[in-house]
Order: C-alpha cells, then sequence, then structure tokens
C-alpha cells in the first residue's frame, strides 16, 4: 500500500469507557476519556506521578491525513512527556470524507477547552499549555496556537480558551493551498471537500499559514530532509521554510530543525526510531523552556 493510501484509509477503534491503568513505571494512564458526544472524540491522559504542580501539559495530535490514525500512535509520547513532569494528552478527532474541514479543527480547540474546564481534577496548570502534531497534526496543533474559537456552542466549555502557549509543528501542512502542487493533494482535497478552483479564501482560511498575526507564540519547526514530495514524501520542505520566515516576520520566537535523512512520517515512529528521539529531545527542552512556571509563580 502506497503512503498516499495509508493516510487515507487509517482507522480508529471504537472509544472504551475510561479506564486508570499503568502504561509505564511512574506514569498514571487514563484512557478513552470523551471530550465530545461523537464517538472518536477522544483522548488519552498521561500523568506524571504525584508532585509539585499544577503540571503543564502538552497535546499531542495524531497525523493520517484527517481521514485516519489513532491517538495511540502518540503513547510512546505521553509516556515520555509523562517521565519528565509533564502531563500529556493525545487527542484523536473526527475524520474526513464524512466530517470535512473544520470538523478536525473545532475538535482539537473543543478538546483544549475540556482539558482546561478539567484541569483541577488532573493536576494540570490551565495556563500552561502546549500542542505537538505530526503531518495533519502538525497542522492541527499549529491552528491551536493561531485559531480563534470555531464553535462557540456549548456554554460551559466556552468559557475557556481553545489556544495553547507553544507548539511543536512536526511537518505540518500549514498553507493548503500550496500543498495542492504537492504529491498530498487529493489528501488536501479530500479534507477540504472541495477543489481548489473558486474556493482559494477556504484553503487559506484553513491554513495555519495565513493565521499568522503580529507576535505569535512560540513555535519549533522539525521536518525531515526525506519528506521531499515523492514516493517517500508527503509534505514538500516548503512548507516548514514559508511558515518559519512568516513567523518571524510578525516577531515570533521560531526555529526549524532540519533532520537529515528522516521521511514524513517519523514522529510516530516511536521511541526505537532515531529521528523520533532527536524530535523528542529538542520538544522537551523547548517545552521546558515556554512551559516554565513565571519565576513569579514558582514556590
Amino acid at each position: 500500500m502506497s503512503g498516499l493510501a495509508r493516510l487515507l484509509t487509517g482507522v480508529l477503534l471504537l472509544a472504551a469507557p475510561a479506564t486508570a491503568q499503568e502504561q509505564a513505571p511512574g506514569v498514571k494512564v487514563l484512557k478513552d476519556l470523551a471530550y465530545g458526544p461523537d464517538e472518536r472524540q477522544r483522548l488519552d491522559l498521561y500523568l506524571p506521578e504525584p508532585g509539585a504542580g499544577p503540571r503543564p501539559l502538552v497535546v499531542c495530535i495524531h497525523g493520517g491525513g484527517w481521514a485516519g490514525g489513532d491517538k495511540a500512535r502518540y503513547q510512546w509520547l505521553g509516556e515520555a512527556f509523562a517521565k519528565k513532569g509533564f502531563a500529556a494528552a493525545s487527542v484523536t478527532y473526527r475524520f474526513a470524507p464524512k466530517h470535512r474541514s473544520p470538523a478536525a479543527m473545532e475538535d482539537v480547540q473543543r478538546a483544549v477547552r475540556w482539558l482546561r474546564k478539567n484541569a483541577a481534577e488532573h493536576g494540570i496548570d490551565p495556563a500552561r499549555f502546549g500542542a505537538i502534531g505530526g503531518s495533519a497534526g502538525g497542522h492541527l496543533a499549529a491552528w491551536l496556537a493561531l485559531a480563534d474559537p470555531l464553535d462557540d456552542r456549548d456554554p460551559e466549555l466556552s468559557k475557556f480558551s481553545s489556544r495553547v502557549q507553544c507548539v511543536v509543528d512536526c511537518y505540518g501542512p500549514v498553507d493548503l493551498e500550496a500543498m495542492m502542487t504537492s504529491a498530498s493533494a487529493p489528501i488536501v482535497e479530500n479534507f477540504l471537500g472541495k477543489p481548489l478552483a473558486g474556493n482559494e479564501a477556504d484553503y487559506r482560511k484553513a491554513s495555519p499559514q495565513f493565521l499568522v498575526r503580529k507576535d505569535p507564540p512560540p513555535f519549533l519547526i522539525v521536518h525531515g530532509t526525506e519528506d521531499v514530495g515523492t514516493k517517500r514524501g508527503q509534505v514538500p520542505m516548503e512548507q516548514s521554510t514559508a511558515f518559519l520566515e512568516r513567523l518571524k516576520a510578525a516577531g515570533g520566537d521560531a526555529r526549524l530543525v532540519k533532520l537529515e535523512g528522516a521521511p514524513h512520517g517519523f514522529s510516530h515512529s516511536g521511541a526505537g526510531n532515531a529521528h523520533a528521539q532527536a524530535m523528542l529531545a529538542a520538544a522537551l527542552e523547548f517545552f521546558g523552556r515556554h512551559l516554565a512556571r513565571p519565576a513569579g509563580d514558582r514556590k
């Protein structure tokens, strides 16, 4: 099966009732917490051992061409963050083609609001949220830092911010209009549910690249040099370099790490992959700086 086909045919298992169990030493995991009524609006919460708190949270968003994937892809990442003292939430969302844009963006915003509403119960600091995602998940993570809320119909959740304070974007397709010249054009069109011609404004509206305003939140962008839009690639490097330039021009603290030899999808490879480990090391340093408690608030 081609890389393109894999992205379009990802599968999510039906959610089970929430349970608490030990997945790794020192990490408590709450599985399949419902942040909304749809069966795909579920997240897994990874919590470190009790200690000084409340803890900063990292929202982990899997890829899959907005059409598939599973929050379990980032179990390794959730456990890694929890072992370093962060809470982490691995989130899934509604998929195209049944649910086109903006459903996935609405869902990740709803998840962030739900996590803030329930932060005290889980020892989470609602003022210190970051996000990380790969591929379509990178797009959604960037969206969380830059976009205004799309859906305020829930009176309880609408009281809470849907934004995060900083983002690690792993090879995210952040300019969907430009993506239509790449190998992933069919994936993007499947997500939007309409061709680019005549709908350019809708493609830009769904693109973090066009949401950058003055003084954006900090971004760490990680992209593999082998993600070149060919048979092995899905998101051209130009997506990340142009996004970096836009963020810096707006006064943002932004950095691009190019991982030599890394193909598309390396962040989902898990703890045994050298490229994933390099990404994790950079992400831990980044979140450690940007989600640290302000000096005046430390006890």
